[in-house]
């Protein structure tokens, strides 16, 4: 019977220290020199996640206002981007059209057609403040505070009352 309890407690034991250790990679279980476990945590943190990932943190960290995902097609229809250049983008805008609200990032192929999208990303500016000037002076304000903005691969734009948050969730996802 003694037997059993210690055996219990044992388990118990390595259970708990299991459980507050946590799974633990590699890295972490054997010993390294502070310049070894230093390039670990570089290489960890410069991975960058894909554009999706980066909508996705966005959405949790930020209320979107009626956020819809546009598709290829409406993007090429109505903004002249030629989706088969693009390695992967989000395009999102408000589904209420009383909000300004747009989150679009792209990663392009070939750095050599970021100016193009540069373009058809400063139409969907140009027109976001034709819809709003005369109609909703406080969503025109945001959208003349926004840019479109090219690093990289990569290029977005964002108009948003929370446009540095978002913008500072890009950066830190992408790069």
């Amino acid at each position: 019977m003694r037997r059993v309890k210690s055996c219990r407690v044992a388990a118990a034991f390595m259970a708990a220290a299991f459980l507050c250790g946590g799974c633990g990679t590699q890295a972490a279980q054997t010993p390294e020199s502070p310049a070894q476990s230093e390039v670990s945590e570089e290489v960890a943190e410069e991975a960058p996640k894909s554009v999706e990932e980066v909508y996705k943190e966005i959405e949790q960290e930020v209320a979107l206002e009626s956020p819809l995902c546009m598709d290829g097609e409406f993007i090429e229809n109505y903004y002249g981007i030629d989706t088969s250049v693009l390695e992967e983008y989000v395009f999102s805008m408000s589904e209420d059209a009383a909000q300004a609200e747009t989150v679009i990032i792209m990663k392009v192929k070939e750095k050599d057609d970021m100016a193009g999208i540069a373009e058809c990303l400063q139409t969907v500016v140009e027109e976001k403040k034709n819809e709003m000037e005369n109609y909703i002076p406080e969503q025109f304000s945001i959208v003349e505070k926004s840019e479109v903005v090219e690093k990289d691969n990569c290029i977005w734009l964002v108009i948003s009352e929370n446009a540095e948050a978002i913008t500072d969730i890009i950066e830190s996802g992408l790069f």
